[in-house]
């Protein structure tokens, strides 16, 4: 094991600032496959952990962060975990698939002593092609490296306040036969009247099949499909279907249709796999947004992934109760601040109606970084590109299906680059059907914009702001929608005046409702999201290993008697 840890700081002092990232399939979990009795397996649960070559491997919950467990991980140190399963055996013959959903923040993984890949990016999907590694119906061993980087430029545990490093989301392995679809691509055009519909569903095969599609409205009728037998070839498949009068998508009408794909070979169905479909349509017109034809407004909040225990992660529990509380507090609006949620919670938000911005892990690049993790000025650095471009491109490939999310973001509160810039032409290549939002935009200076919608945060009641060369007057401007996706910050930072008159707090929520009222009559103005949706709470225990070394640099303005360990 020390030899282990020798070569992975050896890498990664050799690494320096070079990221090789390596773009992936996004492969879809099949709901069904041929002859395998359980081709599904959470790994969620008890690791080992090996807090540094000298300890000891010691137990960990997974997901969750290491340091909310008692690991007082260090930036730019690598820690490992290990972790024992039994492959069950009749996955001999199938592909083996591992899935991380998100590793804070780089990641090296072996299989059975063999090393597979890296990945940086803690929030966003990653997967590896095991087959040649792992023994069906015998043990095997995964273990994976995780640095916590200073250089990350999603700079998350900065504004933790501590390193957040860990396994912070599910870790799945499944199988899939070797005729297996990936790259998954749903997309709904409405006609001009908004009243029919075209299906176009889209992936990669990797050998050739028969495709059977079927369709089923909300209330579990099957819809006409014609043609829903497809004789296909390996590569790219591209297929429309004419959809009459369906019933559409939004928040108010969360209207789901049930497709399934199964996939045949030798007149035998070898898998199948279902996807919700949420018949939508999305465009801007001048100083609005449109959805299936209708301006809307967004009344929500930003959102962070938050466990009372476990620190930076979620579960479907937490998720769909987030959810909920947004529908029952009159919000039809999140923004994933400052990264892409978990599946679980975008499924949710389809169920439920619930418009999404969806933003990659990129933020506060060349702008409010602590000193330990400044400068952060990776914009316009060729070095940096391949991690710009490998998080943007799982983000768009793991979720462009969901009809919840309206928008993508490629950036919070940073100063544009030649990166940002990689980012907008790789989506708006991609993904036609949505807008791209980019915070600040203002930035961007004369060049041609690399956002459809302005974003502005913390504009005054009146919706009046001035930020980086770009403004609004009475929540408008530019021509194009201005939507304050940071707005309305909780009194929480007023320290001293919250212990003087704790009554405050009824003032913010007088000034938000003048706030929206002036938002809403402003035909420009496309809605806000108040800053946050939750108290971020990170109840850190003594270390039992290592020391609470971020108390030093996590100072804020806080007065001395508020500076606690929680």
């Amino acid at each position: 094991m020390k030899v282990l840890y020798m070569i992975g700081c050896i890498c990664l002092s050799l690494l320096g600032n070079v990221s090789q990232a390596v773009e992936t399939k996004a492969y879809i979990i099949p709901k069904t496959v041929a002859g395998v009795e359980r081709h599904q397996m959470s790994l969620n649960g008890d690791w080992s952990f090996q807090f540094s070559p000298k300890s000891k491997w010691s137990p960990i919950q997974v997901p969750g962060e290491a340091a909310m467990q008692g690991y007082a991980i260090e930036h730019d140190k690598p820690v490992l975990y290990k972790k024992q399963f039994v492959l069950p055996a009749d996955y001999k013959g199938q592909r083996t698939i591992l899935r991380f959903d998100g590793v804070y923040s780089y990641a090296r993984l072996w299989v059975n002593g063999t090393y597979v890949r890296e990945h940086f990016g803690g929030f966003s999907r990653w997967e590896a092609d095991i087959t040649s590694l792992v023994k069906p119906g015998k043990k095997n061993e995964i273990k994976l490296e995780v640095t916590d980087r200073l250089d990350d430029i999603s700079y998350a545990s900065g504004y933790a306040h501590h390193p957040i490093g860990g396994i912070l989301r599910d870790v799945t392995v499944y199988a899939l036969p070797q005729t297996n679809v990936s790259d998954l691509m749903i997309e709904t055009d409405l006609d001009d009247t908004y009243t029919d519909a075209s299906l176009k569903v889209s992936f990669d095969i990797s050998r050739d099949a028969r495709v059977r599609y079927s369709l089923r409205d909300p209330k579990g009728e099957n819809v006409n499909l014609p043609v829903a037998v497809k004789e296909v070839k390996a590569g790219r498949v591209n297929h429309d279907f004419a959809v009459a009068a369906p019933l559409k998508w939004d928040a108010e009408h969360p209207n789901l249709y049930t497709l399934t794909v199964a996939l045949r070979e030798g007149g035998k169905e070898i898998s199948r796999f279902i996807k919700k479909v949420g018949f939508r349509d999305v465009k801007i017109v001048k100083d609005r947004m449109l959805v299936n034809g209708k301006p809307v407004k967004l009344r929500g909040a930003c959102r962070h992934d938050i466990h009372p225990t476990l620190g930076r992660t979620t579960t479907a529990e937490l998720d769909s109760l987030d959810a909920l509380r947004f529908k029952q507090s009159n919000m039809n609006f999140v923004r994933t601040s400052h990264y892409p949620p978990s599946e679980k919670f975008l499924e949710y938000c389809d169920r439920f109606g619930i418009y999404v911005e969806c933003e990659t892990a990129v933020c506060f690049v060349d702008t409010y970084r602590q000193k330990n993790y400044a400068p952060g000025k990776t914009q316009d650095s060729a070095e940096f590109t391949p991690r710009y471009l490998s998080q943007c491109r799982e983000m768009v490939k793991s979720f462009r299906s969901h009809p919840s999310i309206l928008f993508w973001s490629i950036g919070n509160e940073s100063v544009y680059g030649k990166n940002f810039q990689a980012c907008w032409d790789w989506v708006k290549a991609t993904d036609t059907t949505r807008p791209v939002i980019f915070s600040y935009p203002g930035s961007v200076g004369e060049k041609k914009p690399i956002y459809d919608i302005l974003s502005m945060h913390y504009q005054d009641v009146d919706g009046n702001l001035n930020q980086w060369g770009r403004a609004t007057r009475n929540f408008q401007g530019h021509g194009i929608p201005a939507l304050f996706d940071e707005w309305a910050h909780p009194a929480c930072y007023t320290y001293k005046t919250l212990q003087d008159d704790p009554n405050i707090r009824e003032f913010w929520g007088i000034s938000l409702d003048k706030m929206w009222s002036g938002l809403f009559d402003a035909p420009g103005g496309l809605g806000g999201a108040i800053w946050g949706y939750i108290d971020e709470t990170f109840m850190l225990p003594e270390p039992k290993m290592g020391t609470s070394f971020w108390k030093e640099f996590a100072r804020t303005a806080k007065p001395e008697d508020f500076q606690g360990n929680c």
